[in-house]
């Protein structure tokens, strides 16, 4: 059960994205790997099973359920959605490891539960030693041109983020269990080293956002360290008004670090978000109550934003700063966009029943010491409390490590309260065993399918290289085989399109280009659909895909520089001089010798223009 911790160390230079996909493939692989295993001792068991439902369990399937049903009901889905078996996958995750996680009597962990924690603080010890390593240059692993500190996530933000989910926890094992005694001392230490490496090598990351959010888990386990609301108690008289100061207070703490996070991030970042959630917002705005669709956000986004700027919406700053979008740097928001209103609305009742319970098991009485059940629950309520944090800037739970993690810590808050609703089922033989064949059967099926894709990931890797150093002929090739199995990829159409298009077969290219408008969206993908219908000559249908491409991202040259070429080609002068115009004047977000050479062949353009005898005769 703590195999699924070492998907973050898992890496591939074979497959495509290998940072990202071998860290998918491998989850899949052990994910299998324990559902078979349970489900063949299920076969063979004869007693009945009891399930435990409380209000967060109920609430976690409901959201799945949720989803499933915008899965079904979004266009152009496909249940090989990574993001929704991840979903699924984690579900199944979650109340496994309820299970696993037990006390005895005097609510001291047994020895699988030790085994799992200890797994889940080795796991973050070893990315942090991994990126203090980067950040003095002896790492042996991956590197980034980019960054420097990344892990073995390929992103500092990525790595940031899984920090921020070990960190406050580790230190709250450390803390809570020194001053009580309970867990023995080497394995304090090692939580308190555990803690002290991922400090240490968070601000070579410089995400602000991971320091104020590990922060705010950092006062949550100090405000129990040091009993601050007994101390509310000798101020206030009765029960409920400390409770209440309690919560106050919590969320004045939690509410100035949101505040502050939005002065803290670089400015020209700042602008860029609130320019991110205000046309997330318009998403939401018009589809309140569905969303635009389960795992959509990246498709629809970028829609979003160019239809933003041609209906004249948005200042030169906001033009300047508006770039290709996949997510909205905003958990909360995404999940509005994409599944509603009535989606957040579960989500957040997730989150919320974490922190509430019939009766408090983390006591801070002076009188009263706290168990390793009380320190477990609070220390994981501390974790989660920082990546809480985190999500209202970045998007943690899109990253897979990051929400395994999360869903392990809803594990173990839920495990550890004293929750208000239980519902208890209890499971025959009669039913356990066919659900148990049935497990086996569609894992099986899901590990042969998955291994087909797998064995696609490498050589669509091998394509992607010969495409980018100039081999267009043989990607093209490679692609046309992988078709059957990555047909459902939006990312994949768009490569096997533009290798169509890169070798002169453009009605080709446009057979793939136009459907993975439905599943990826990248102003690339509209300037290689504008430049395959331009050659072509459908004027029409080559404009409104520059058009398109060059609204999506206001400040990039080459959709315009296009567009200019396109309208001087059909003789459309004035359009012409107009573009080449707009692009001698853009003020550019970064200054290349590609830019330079865009707007010098614009003033050439224009020089010819008003030199030519039809202009000469207006």
């Amino acid at each position: 059960m703590s195999l699924p911790f070492i998907t973050v160390f898992m890496t591939s230079r074979e497959l495509y994205n290998g940072i990202m996909t071998a860290k998918m493939f491998y989850f899949y692989a052990v994910t299998a790997l324990i559902l078979l295993s349970i489900a063949f001792y299920l076969v063979f068991k004869k007693k009945s099973l009891t399930i435990t439902l409380s209000l967060p369990d109920i609430l976690i399937l409901l959201y799945l359920a949720y989803n499933f049903l915008r899965l079904l009901t979004t266009d152009y889905s496909s249940f090989q959605d990574d993001y929704f078996i991840w979903l699924v996958l984690l579900t199944v995750l979650y109340f496994l490891w309820k299970y696993f996680i037990t006390f005895n009597g005097n609510d001291k962990l047994n020895k699988p539960a030790i085994i799992l924690f200890t797994v889940f603080l080795l796991s973050g010890l070893l990315q942090a030693l991994y990126g203090i390593m980067q950040l003095y240059d002896i790492s042996p692993g991956i590197v980034s041109n980019q960054f420097k500190v990344i892990g073995t996530l390929g992103n500092p933000d990525y790595f940031a983020g899984y920090l921020v989910s070990v960190a406050p926890f580790a230190l709250g094992f450390y803390l809570l269990s020194k001053s009580n005694k309970t867990f023995n001392k080497p394995f304090t230490i090692f939580a308190l080293i555990t803690f002290l490496s991922c400090i240490y090598v968070l601000p070579s990351t410089l995400s602000r956002t991971s320091w104020l959010a590990c922060g705010t888990g950092i006062v949550f386990i100090f405000w129990y360290k040091y009993h601050f609301t007994e101390k509310l108690k000798t101020i206030f008289n009765t029960q409920i008004k400390i409770k209440m100061v309690s919560i106050v207070a919590m969320s004045l703490i939690i509410s100035f670090v949101i505040i502050a996070g939005l002065y803290q991030i670089k400015p020209e970042s700042a602008f860029g978000r609130l320019l991110l959630w205000k046309v997330s917002f318009n998403m939401i705005e018009e589809n309140p109550f569905m969303g635009v669709g389960f795992n959509k956000f990246d498709v629809a986004y970028n829609n979003y934003q160019a239809e933003y700027f041609t209906n004249g919406n948005g200042n030169n700053a906001e033009r300047l700063l508006a770039d290709n979008v996949r997510h909205a740097h905003n958990e909360y928001l995404q999940i509005g966009a994409e599944i509603g209103l009535i989606g957040l609305l579960i989500f957040l009742g997730i989150v919320g029943t974490a922190f509430k319970s019939r009766s408090s098991n983390d006591k801070t009485n002076s009188n009263k010491t706290l168990t390793e059940k009380n320190i477990i629950n609070i220390s994981a309520k501390a974790a989660l409390i920082a990546l809480l944090v985190f999500a209202f800037f970045s998007f943690p739970f899109h990253i897979l490590p990051t929400l395994i993690n999360f869903t392990f810590l809803l594990a173990v808050i839920s495990k550890t309260n004293n929750p208000y609703f239980v519902k208890k089922i209890t499971l025959g033989p009669s039913v356990i065993k066919p659900a148990a064949i049935i497990i086996i059967a569609s894992v099986s099926i899901f590990t042969i399918n998955y291994l087909q894709i797998y064995k696609a990931y490498y050589k669509w890797n091998d394509a992607f290289i010969a495409a980018k150093i100039g081999y267009f002929g043989s990607a093209k090739n490679e692609y046309a085989r992988l078709f059957p199995v990555l047909k459902n990829n939006g990312e994949f159409l768009f490569f096997y399109g533009a290798s169509l298009s890169a070798v002169g077969n453009y009605k080709e290219a446009i057979k793939f280009l136009e459907p993975a408008k439905q599943k990826f969206s990248d102003p690339n993908l509209y300037i290689t659909l504008g430049q395959s219908f331009a050659k072509l000559n459908n004027f029409t249908k080559a404009e409104s895909n520059l058009i398109h491409a060059s609204n999506i991202t206001p400040y990039k040259l080459f959709p315009k520089y296009l567009l200019a070429k396109l309208y001087f080609n059909h003789n459309m002068t004035e359009n012409a001089l107009d573009k080449a115009n707009e692009i001698i004047n853009l003020d550019t977000k970064i200054k290349t010798t590609a830019a330079d050479e865009i707007k010098t062949e614009m003033k050439v353009l224009i020089e010819k223009i008003n030199t030519s005898p039809v202009k000469a005769g207006m």
